[in-house]
């Protein structure tokens, strides 16, 4: 029996050595290597199963990390960072709500702008503060003008004490920064938490759903990681501020509330917070993000107050259709057309 096992353990040994020596960054010198960020890759995703037109389609990161294929970095006009509503990685490249923006500004004689989308799925604000010290300023030539970061829907679920650990070298953060099987098993429980959260994807009937205007759960007393996330976005706001570009914050909303004949109405779950739930969770962060863009002097565009959504613009709980995207494309071009 010892026999066995140590033959199966040194075999095991023999596996992993050979997956980092593959797939780990243990021997290269690229800075973008240490991140764990897709790059140069192609994909072919369905969207079939998720909405009304939904079809296959080839999702790409380019060489720099970002989604599509801009060519020179040099060219982004507006840098956009978020989590997967940002990324969008079951919409096709066009019709992203940074295209649909991008395709306005073109449409209206300014040829020259070009947006970027730089979101990645699960990303919070203290990855977002990870990509503006350690992803962008590797990338040569990137001098955006404006950065816009969608914000808020992942901040609900950090909790804890945030430490930026990227800025202090240790064995520990070697180890994260360049295997292979840490990054694989970071991103099987960042997709067990998002699942547990209602943050993956997936159809959501809205014809045959149930709405309520009671939660669920117990509303909570207070919220001390909402004055965390405000700290974080006056970070962003410096880092931002040090690339030479305008940082811009937007605030979000989810599908599954809405407001019906003056009151916030939640969608019906079977188990777990229903809408009600999630509205209360997220408006306190948006409130946050109101207050540090007021009383720092930030600019902030309300899409959680200014932007009504309807059926069919959500394709599961917080993802917007093709049709909502473009919704939120239009409208960010109405709020940025005189500034850029």
């Amino acid at each position: 029996m010892l026999k066995i096992v140590s033959i199966n353990f040194g075999l095991l040994l023999v596996f992993l050595a050979a997956a980092e020596f593959l797939f780990g960054t243990w021997f290269s010198t690229d800075p973008l290597d240490q991140l764990g960020l897709p790059r140069g890759t192609s994909t072919i995703v369905s969207a079939k199963p998720l909405y009304p037109g939904g079809d296959e389609f080839v999702y790409r990161r380019d060489h720099w990390g970002f989604r599509g294929d801009h060519g020179d970095p040099s060219r982004i006009t507006i840098l956009t960072v978020g989590g997967s509503t940002t990324n969008q990685l079951y919409l096709p490249e066009e019709q992203t709500w940074q295209q649909v923006l991008e395709r306005q500004f073109h449409d209206n004689g300014r040829a020259d702008v070009v947006v970027a989308n730089a979101g990645v799925d699960g990303q919070s604000t203290v990855g977002h503060l990870q990509s503006l010290r350690d992803w962008f300023p590797h990338v040569p030539g990137l001098k955006p003008r404006f950065v816009l970061a969608y914000v808020g829907i992942n901040d609900t679920q950090v909790s804890g004490t945030w430490v930026d650990t990227l800025r202090h070298y240790s064995l520990n953060r070697i180890v994260k920064q360049k295997s292979a099987i840490f990054r694989l098993s970071r991103q099987i429980s960042g997709m067990v938490v998002a699942s547990r959260a209602r943050l993956r994807h997936q159809a959501v009937d809205y014809a045959a759903a149930k709405w309520t205007e009671t939660g669920a759960q117990a509303v909570p007393s207070g919220d001390s990681n909402v004055a965390q996330y405000q700290q974080r976005l006056k970070l962003m706001a410096d880092e931002i501020h040090a690339m030479g570009a305008v940082p811009v914050f937007i605030t979000q909303t989810r599908g599954d509330f809405k407001k019906a004949g003056g009151k916030i109405v939640g969608m019906v779950t079977e188990d777990g917070p229903n809408g009600i739930d999630q509205y209360q969770a997220l408006m306190p962060y948006n409130a946050a993000t109101r207050d540090v863009c007021r009383e720092n002097g930030l600019l902030c565009l309300d899409l959680a107050r200014d932007l009504a959504f309807e059926d069919g613009d959500f394709y599961d709980y917080l993802h917007n259709s093709p049709a909502g995207a473009e919704k939120i494309g239009r409208w960010l071009y109405a709020k940025l057309a005189g500034l850029v």
